[in-house]
């Protein structure tokens, strides 16, 4: 009896975590967001997984790794007026397992000198108690 309690804890916790899940996700990007536009990068690549295995995709094609995603960002983003004002649009969410989503929408960069625009596919996945970006496609 005493097994089937615990077990039964267990399940909820786990249901209960994995119901906030999309929430937690879109509060990580959230605050992506704030440090985009505060113009800190390195708080704005906190979330991608700090790895050589992380892809992203863009428009020069595939990059992998995190600090070489880090040097795109930097050349392609270098000052404040080309940063401009980051904002997302949450579009879909979809569980993928217990500890892994698909998350899909749009961003927009509000810039004084033309703004830019386009859509985002991540794969966000649970590593190490925290929601981590460990694949990126953004055009």
């Amino acid at each position: 009896m005493l097994l089937c309690v615990a077990l039964f804890i267990c399940g909820c916790a786990s249901t209960k975590s994995s119901s906030t899940a999309p929430q937690e996700i879109e509060q990580v990007m959230r605050q992506q967001s704030q440090a985009w536009n505060e113009g800190n990068l390195e708080k704005y690549m906190e979330p991608y997984w700090r790895s050589d295995s992380l892809l992203f995709i863009g428009k020069s094609g595939l990059t992998y790794g995190w600090e070489k995603t880090l040097q795109n960002y930097r050349r392609g983003y270098p000052n404040p007026e080309a940063m401009g004002k980051l904002t997302f649009t949450f579009l879909h969410t979809q569980k993928l397992s217990k500890d892994s989503y698909f998350v899909v929408g749009k961003w927009h960069l509000l810039r004084t000198i033309g703004d830019l625009q386009g859509h985002f596919s991540l794969v966000f996945r649970k590593i190490n108690g925290d929601w981590k970006i460990v694949a990126d496609h953004s055009s």
